[in-house]
C-alpha cells in the first residue's frame, strides 16, 4: 500500500522478485504474498534438481552409492550372499530412477504439503485469513535461496572430492548430523541431520514472507508458528528411522 496515494504499490516484476529474496527479502515478500507466482521458483527448483542428479549421476556410480549405504548397514551385513545380490541388484534399478523422480515429483510434493501445513497453522493459530495461493507463493520464492545454493556447493564437492568419497547423503557439513561418525545410529543422525544451515535459513525466509502477509505479524512469532509443525516432523521422522533402519 502506497501511504501517499492509499492505493496498492504497483506489482514487482519477476526479475524484482527472484532477485530480491536474495538480497532484500523483506522488500519483496509483500508483493510476493499478494502477487508471486509460485511456480516460477518451483520451475527453478525442479530443473537445477534434476541438473544436479545428472552430474551426480555421471560422476559417482551407483555402485559406489550403494557401497556408502550399506558399509554399516548391520540388517544388510547379516543377510546371505545371495540375498545382499538381490538386494543390490534391485537398488541398482530404483535408484536411478528414484533420484530423478525425487528431483522433478519431490520438490512440487514438498512445496504444496508444506505450504498446506503451514496455512492451517497460522489461520487457525495466527488469525491469518490466508489463501493457499498466498502460502505457497511464500514457500517457493522462500526455498529458492537456500536451495540454489546449497546445490552450488554440493556441486562444488562433487567435483572437488573423489567420485568414491562423494556421500549423497550427507554431501555438505552444514547440519549438525554431518559431524557423527559413520557407526553412528541412524536415528541420530536423522536427528541431529535436522539441525541445519539451509533448512533454517528456509524458515527465516517462510518466517519473513509471513511477517509481511499477516498485519501485526513479527518474524520472530511468524518462526515460532513455524517451529509447531517442525517439531513433531522432525521427531517422527527419527522415531521412525529409529524403528525401521
Amino acid at each position: 500500500m502506497n501511504p501517499d496515494t492509499g492505493q496498492e504499490a504497483a506489482p514487482l516484476s519477476e526479475v524484482q522478485r527472484l532477485t530480491g529474496v536474495f538480497h532484500s527479502p523483506g522488500a519483496v515478500f509483500g508483493d510476493i504474498v499478494r502477487s508471486g507466482k509460485w511456480w516460477i521458483p518451483l520451475l527453478i527448483s525442479t530443473v537445477l534438481g534434476v541438473m544436479m542428479v545428472s552430474a551426480v549421476q555421471s560422476r559417482v556410480s551407483v555402485d559406489q552409492m550403494l557401497d556408502r549405504v550399506v558399509a554399516n548397514n548391520e540388517q544388510f551385513q547379516q543377510m546371505s550372499a545371495d540375498r545382499k545380490e538381490a538386494a543390490l541388484s534391485t537398488q541398482r534399478k530404483i535408484i536411478p530412477i528414484a533420484m530423478y523422480g525425487g528431483a522433478v515429483v519431490g520438490s512440487a510434493v514438498y512445496l504444496f504439503v508444506a505450504a498446506g501445513v503451514l496455512l492451517f497453522v497460522f489461520n487457525l493459530l495466527m488469525d491469518g485469513k490466508l489463501k493457499y495461493k498466498n502460502t505457497l507463493n511464500i514457500c517457493s520464492y522462500a526455498g529458492l535461496p537456500p536451495g540454489i545454493v546449497m546445490m552450488a556447493a554440493m556441486m562444488l564437492v562433487l567435483y572437488l572430492k573423489p567420485p568414491e568419497e562423494f556421500d549423497i547423503q550427507n554431501a555438505l557439513a552444514f547440519n549438525a548430523g554431518a559431524f557423527l561418525t559413520e557407526t553412528a545410529a541412524a536415528w541420530q543422525k536423522a536427528l541431529l541431520g535436522a539441525i541445519d544451515l539451509f533448512t533454517f535459513w528456509t524458515m527465516f525466509l517462510v518466517a519473513v514472507g509471513f511477517s509481511k502477509a499477516i498485519p501485526k505479524m513479527t518474524a520472530g512469532r511468524a518462526f515460532g508458528a513455524i517451529l509447531v509443525p517442525w517439531i513433531p516432523w522432525v521427531l517422527i521422522k527419527t522415531g521412525f528411522t529409529a524403528v525401521f533402519s
